[in-house]
């Protein structure tokens, strides 16, 4: 009998654990999360932004970081034989609002 219990006992703490489990997973929708449309536009429209300002062909810069916050979207670009990335900052829609170089500005 104290073995029945024992095991009614853990079907109940594993049932309340599933459960928990269950809601958490399905109420985390992660805060940087975003349309892939809308992150794949932001990517492209930084990539040709930054190409322009640095007189490079678009293909050969890639996006090393990417991040969404409440206004919208900030990137790291690579370009080739930079010392540092550049930045560029987009709004919610994925549109290009600033482009900067993060490292020293002697160094460009």
């Amino acid at each position: 009998m104290r073995m029945i219990r024992e095991i009614m006992r853990m079907i109940r703490v594993c049932s309340i654990t599933a459960a928990l489990v269950s809601a958490c997973l399905l109420s985390s929708t992660p805060a940087q999360s975003a349309p892939a449309d809308t992150l794949t536009k932001a990517r492209s429209n930084c990539l040709t932004a930054v190409a322009k300002v640095v007189g490079l062909p678009r293909t050969s810069l890639s996006v090393i970081k990417e991040q969404r916050d409440a206004s919208g979207f900030s990137l790291e670009v690579k370009v080739p034989n930079a010392v540092a990335p550049w930045a560029c900052l987009t709004n919610r829609q994925g549109e290009v609002e600033d482009t900067s170089f993060k490292g020293s500005e002697g160094a460009l």
